[in-house]
């Protein structure tokens, strides 16, 4: 786990250990775990950097995304709010 995770681990169940244990992630689980529609996903996934496709297949590398919305998303901002749109 990263950092100071240890701290939280009270509020880590199994589904984030699980989620935290992946390096890459489908449209689909970033859309279960983040709480965001399809859209917001492509939209932040490619904004971000962290779309690789392996054939058909296409992966969001769940540390660029991540880092992504830590320095560039705060939920409640208008940015936030256009992003859902």
């Amino acid at each position: 786990m990263h950092g100071k995770v240890w701290m939280f681990s009270n509020l880590i169940d199994d589904e984030d250990l699980a989620f935290l244990q992946r390096e890459f992630v489908s449209y689909q689980q970033a859309m279960d775990y983040y709480g965001l529609g399809y859209k917001p996903i492509v939209r932040l996934s490619h904004i971000s950097g962290s779309v690789y496709k392996i054939g058909k297949k296409v992966l969001i590398r769940r540390s660029i995304f991540e880092e992504y919305l830590r320095n560039h998303v705060k939920r409640g901002t208008e940015e936030w709010e256009e992003l859902l749109r």
